[in-house]
């Protein structure tokens, strides 16, 4: 059977034990203007203000420390002044207010 690269990021599927997982996760809040893309899938780590920025890091225990994986995202919309749900973070959003969903279940 041939082996295809489909890349989806890493995806919460089941808890240690064979707990099903539920969909909890919890918020963090993104740096206005974070001049970084986050995309669904992607570990993200805290910076030393708090806040969550995509985690670039290449080796198995990244300094920074991983506090989860990004799902998506909230904010108001600089141009549409609505707010807005999105799965992945546009580099360089201005908004006060963004803040990330990341499942950080140790599990």
């Amino acid at each position: 059977m041939a082996s295809t690269a489909t890349p989806y990021g890493l995806r919460p599927v089941n808890l240690i034990g064979g707990q099903p997982y539920a969909g909890s996760t919890r918020m963090f809040k993104i740096a206005n203007a974070y001049a970084a893309n986050i995309f669904y899938g992607q570990p993200v780590s805290s910076n030393g203000n708090g806040f969550v920025q995509a985690d670039t890091s290449t080796t198995a225990l990244p300094a920074t420390g991983v506090v989860g994986v990004f799902m998506g995202c909230t904010f108001t919309d600089p141009n549409l002044k609505i707010k807005v749900f999105r799965q992945s973070w546009p580099t360089g959003t201005v908004a006060t207010d963004a803040e990330a969903y990341v499942v950080d279940d140790p599990d």
